[in-house]
């Protein structure tokens, strides 16, 4: 059932059940011109009825919706945007970053899966894993959305949502092109994946060679932690408490991982899976040896992510063995840092 924030704007949770998080959330601005809808769930018929049964509830259709934001361009948040354009004529805002991934070739596709696969080798995942991980693939089609975007967002646009006026801020990080949307009169704050309740947003490594999408990330959490904001309205779960609360534990939870990364160090050189399988995942020292294998490809990603900051910092050293990328704490740093 669509829970009404404030007049005019209400969260629609959208389930998956075979996703994680199970839910996310569709904001719908409900004006006097129109809906405009902030992300739009799954590409899946379950989805599509579920948000018009939703928006039907507050007294809304599909061909209402004149705007539609994309914070990002993940599936969940995306999914539905090209059927619901096609069927509402409604404008599509994103990122001009996270647009860069739309209308891909088939060549492109398998270009970029290539470089996936190359980059699990380099991170140091095991032969036998990495031979599931693209027989699997072999059995997947790849598909992009063919549409484009009508704006393309920067970071600092005012929209104009009557009731409300949205500011539009860039937090890079979970993606290199997340937005979040404020709205200072009303102390407003919808802050996508950039900052969830009680998960840690997956910070991968960059897609730029020379990227650090952690520092991106901390940068983008100061971004946003003073603002007034008495609704935090992220895209899974219930709104946020307490902003500035949440802030400092994600940040907490951050250094505390790049303290662990380094410990895990303090020995000897390793690959990225060999320092991930001795972290702790799950809340639990174990927590390797219970992920799936699409777990552990998404936790070497974040294991990448700390260690691109560790060695944007010269705190660790990174070498190319056999296409094998290795990794040492620096010299300069005492074995207890």
């Amino acid at each position: 059932m669509a829970e009404e924030i404030i007049p005019g704007l209400y969260r629609i949770a959208i389930m998956h059940p075979r996703s994680s998080p199970k839910r996310v959330n569709v904001y719908a601005v409900l004006g006097s011109a129109g809906v405009r809808l902030i992300d739009c769930a799954w590409n899946t018929a379950e989805a599509y009825e579920a948000l018009v049964n939703e928006l039907h509830e507050i007294g809304a259709q599909v061909r209402d919706i004149k705007e539609i934001l994309v914070t990002h361009n993940h599936t969940d948040h995306i999914g539905l945007a090209e059927r619901l354009v096609q069927e509402s004529g409604a404008r599509l805002l994103m990122h001009r970053l996270d647009a860069r991934f739309l209308r891909l070739t088939q060549e492109e596709l398998e270009s970029r899966r290539a470089a996936w696969l190359a980059w699990l080798h380099s991170g140091g995942m095991p032969a036998g894993e990495l031979e599931t991980i693209i027989s699997q693939g072999r059995r997947m089609s790849m598909q992009m959305p063919t549409f484009w975007p009508d704006m393309l967002l920067e970071g600092g646009e005012q929209l104009d949502w009557s009731p409300f006026r949205f500011e539009v801020i860039w937090t890079p990080g979970h993606s290199a092109g997340l937005v979040c949307l404020y709205e200072p009169q009303r102390e407003l704050l919808i802050t996508s994946d950039h900052i969830l309740e009680h998960i840690s947003p997956h910070i991968g490594r960059s897609d730029e060679p020379d990227g650090d999408a952690l520092g991106d990330y901390l940068r983008s959490l100061q971004a946003v932690r003073d603002l007034p904001a008495r609704f935090v309205l992220p895209g899974h779960g219930r709104p946020i408490a307490n902003l500035a609360t949440r802030v400092d534990e994600l940040e907490e939870h951050h250094q505390r991982r790049l303290t662990e990364v380094l410990s895990v160090l303090a020995e000897d050189e390793q690959t990225a899976y060999d320092i991930a399988g001795n972290l702790s995942w799950k809340r639990a020292q174990d927590g390797w040896q219970r992920l799936s294998l699409f777990e552990r490809s998404s936790a070497l990603d974040e294991t990448c992510s700390h260690l691109d900051y560790l060695v944007k910092r010269q705190q660790v050293s990174r070498q190319l063995q056999d296409g094998v990328a290795v990794y040492q704490r620096s010299a300069k740093l005492p074995v207890d840092a």
